[in-house]
């Protein structure tokens, strides 16, 4: 492996130059010119590994509300400790396969580990559906278990699928593509919380199912992404991917050969190998950042908006308080996270989060705000409906405030960035240690929210999560480096050079 050290010392400036001088108008004319439907087909194709995992968050709700009165035997478990099993047991087998499945998908592959999670979500389902055959007992243990394959489903279609649309795109279309995942998520999520209100949870359970056997049909017909072609010296393989991805037009031996001289600075690694790659601040220091903002991400409350969100419509006296909570916090999540794809590449990654979590910060204070002038702690008796301020509309518009922010910002950046930094070599392995601490964060949060919302009020619980927005917006300001309009080769060049110039002080 090239020593560290090898890469040259040079002010900012003169990296500009050279940035420029490598990189031609007839170069960025040939990659802004590169066609568009081949990757938007293979990227589509990929992402709906990402909407069945949104299906699967999606149906708690109907499912619980459904089995709650005949097949759930509350009488034995109770029902909220019942529903925390089950929300929860998804994101425990997310959490603990993430790492693991960063590995797989270096050594086996971005396609072949995207096909293979077919195998978990359709066991999973199977599991599930199994469930109308049976009463008493076994539904427990047969929910439980099918809600953990599927976590280990979604756990390594995340790494997979957050990996393959950026190592497939180009550097002025890799936000949009990326993003994709976002609106997949949001869209499998909504479709399956309205349709959940009329059909049987079996046929809730049939449906992915179905789009499963789909999906693995249609992912045999995607390619595999030039980088790890390279990897594994299969140079050839890779000059074909890229000329089918960016058409006639495009001149790939420039990109090819970027990738190539990164490639070749680094060794094949093992699985001990590549965890000794984390003693080195070019390695260990993108992954924390990367893990870092995806737990702003998680610790931003966006699981308690969304829980209370059906409360808030009730105190309201909405009809179907629950069905107008999952069309507006539902819909506005697809149209936010549809303007996220467009305005990734706009805006650039930086401006988004900062953005992002300065509006969440102010959207939590006025909600924590709302929740204090509603509950008045000082109303004598505590009840007294003239000591109440009905604000609920300031708290509807709250939430979508809050809700279209964080989809449009915080998460759709947070996923763009996570592949961007973290070096090739690692890539795998550092993007499933972010999203397991992205998993883990979900599950410490859901567990402990209601107990905090006692202890504090809910006025100071939100309040609490607009200071770790702020928070969140001062990290991106000071840590995080702006990655829009740059090649992969190039962002993971900039860390190598940092830690040349520390070597050579």
């Amino acid at each position: 492996m090239r020593s560290l050290t090898s890469f040259p010392v040079q002010s900012q400036e003169s990296q500009q130059l050279l940035t420029e001088s490598t990189s031609s108008s007839a170069d960025r004319y040939y990659e802004k010119s590169s066609r568009l439907w081949s990757v938007t087909y293979v990227c589509i194709v990929a992402v709906q590994a990402i909407f069945i995992l949104g299906f699967a968050l999606g149906i708690t709700s109907p499912v619980l509300s459904e089995l709650g009165d005949k097949k759930s035997g509350y009488s034995s478990l109770h029902k909220t400790t019942y529903k925390d099993i089950f929300s929860g047991t998804i994101l425990v087998g997310a959490t603990v396969v993430a790492p693991f499945g960063g590995y797989l998908v270096d050594y086996l592959g971005r396609k072949l580990s995207i096909i293979l999670c077919c195998v978990p979500y359709t066991i999973g389902w199977l599991m599930i559906i199994l469930t109308v055959a049976f009463d008493g007992p076994m539904v427990r243990p047969l929910l439980f278990t099918g809600r953990f394959v599927l976590g280990i489903a979604a756990g390594w279609s995340s790494v997979s699928v957050g990996l393959y649309p950026a190592e497939m795109s180009t550097r002025y279309t890799r936000g949009a593509f990326v993003v994709i995942n976002q609106l997949a998520l949001t869209v499998g999520t909504f479709i399956a919380q309205l349709i959940g209100n009329y059909i049987s949870y079996y046929w809730l359970a049939v449906i992915p199912l179905a789009l499963t056997l789909v999906f693995t049909l249609t992912t045999t017909t995607i390619k595999e992404t030039p980088r790890w072609l390279m990897t594994q010296n299969r140079k050839d393989e890779a000059r074909k991917v890229l000329a089918w991805l960016r058409g006639r037009n495009y001149d790939v031996e420039q990109e090819l050969q970027d990738i190539e001289d990164r490639v070749m600075s680094q060794d094949k690694l093992t699985l001990v190998q590549t965890l000794r790659e984390f003693k080195h601040r070019s390695v260990y220091y993108p992954v924390f950042l990367a893990s870092t903002i995806m737990f702003f991400r998680q610790s931003s409350g966006i699981v308690a908006v969304l829980f209370n969100a059906e409360d808030i419509f009730k105190k309201a006296e909405v009809k179907s308080p629950g069905l107008t909570s999952s069309l507006s916090t539902g819909g506005v999540q697809i149209i936010a996270s549809l303007v996220g794809v467009f305005i990734a590449d706009l805006f650039g990654r930086r401006k988004l989060m900062i953005g992002s979590c300065i509006i969440m910060c102010l959207a939590h204070g006025t909600m924590g705000t709302y929740e204090f002038l509603n509950n008045k702690p000082y109303c004598h008796p505590p009840n007294d409906s003239k000591c109440k301020d009905h604000l609920y509309p300031l708290a509807i518009v709250s939430i979508a405030i809050f809700v279209a922010s964080y989809s449009a910002g915080l998460s759709a950046a947070s996923r763009l960035l996570m592949p961007e930094i973290i070096p090739l070599r690692v890539r795998g392995v550092g993007v499933g240690i972010a999203l397991f601490v992205s998993w883990g964060s979900s599950i410490i949060i859901g567990a402990l929210f209601d107990n905090y919302q006692e202890a504090v009020k809910p006025w100071g619980a939100y309040w609490t999560f607009s200071f770790i927005c702020f928070l969140g917006a001062l990290f991106v300001a000071f840590f995080i480096p702006e990655t829009k309009g740059k090649s992969l080769e190039d962002i993971e060049r900039s860390f190598m050079e940092k830690r040349s110039r520390r070597l050579n002080l």
